[in-house]
């Protein structure tokens, strides 16, 4: 489902001090860093820079900014994201999201309401980070939290488990969680040990959801 975006990111020059956090925690990686110009207002050596075109008007630059150096500003012309996502190969992307246990039109990110084969559609067609998975699909510039794990997850299952590493000099990544899936055996069942050690839980009921969902 597209997201439109109404809004950007603007810089305050004058008050921008380069601490760089908010390059770090930019969703779509829109914020950089460039030397300040001579003729700008400011005293640090460094001023943020930002890719409008790349600002999803996640605004977690706003929040964690400690000098109010970030204001967002409306756009005179609001675009959509997430709508036209490339032709790939539909095969590759069913199986993608089975291997992953999702289905297919499994919500992933809630704020976005991206389903799971959106997702998988991105990183089939080359989107191997969050960061790009993001910039493709609009994922993941709501909150921020909700769906990074199931983005790193649909990533290592593609064969990219570098991904849950964080960037140097970020901290935007979050480690992949432990997931019921993960402990299936190679017969199909889930062992016995686990079934053991969580005695208060339906594990088998729940596992018998998520296999229906595989096959969707």
């Amino acid at each position: 489902m597209p997201k439109r975006v109404r809004m950007v990111a603007q810089i305050v020059a004058d008050k921008c001090t380069g601490c760089r956090l908010c390059e770090q925690v930019c969703p779509t990686v829109a914020i950089g860093m460039r030397p300040r110009r001579e003729d700008e207002p400011g005293k640090s050596r460094n001023i943020a820079m930002l890719a409008p075109e790349a600002c999803y008007n996640a605004q977690a630059c706003v929040e964690i900014c400690p000098d109010d150096a970030i204001e967002m500003v409306e756009l005179a012309e609001p675009f959509d994201i997430g709508f036209d996502l490339p032709q790939v190969d539909e095969d590759a992307v069913k199986a993608l999201c089975r291997k992953a246990g999702y289905g297919r039109n499994m919500q992933i990110c809630v704020c976005t309401d991206t389903k799971a084969g959106e997702i998988a559609t991105a990183i089939v067609a080359g989107a191997h980070s969050p960061e790009a998975v993001s910039l493709a699909t609009g994922a993941r510039t709501g909150c921020l939290e909700l769906c990074m794990q199931p983005i790193l997850h649909l990533l290592a299952c593609a064969g990219h488990g570098d991904a849950p590493r964080n960037p140097k000099n970020g901290f935007q990544w979050y480690g992949e969680s432990a997931t019921l899936w993960q402990h299936v055996q190679a017969d199909g069942t889930l062992p016995d040990s686990i079934r053991d050690a969580f005695p208060e839980y339906p594990l088998d009921k729940e596992f018998g959801d998520m296999t229906k969902l595989k096959r969707r």
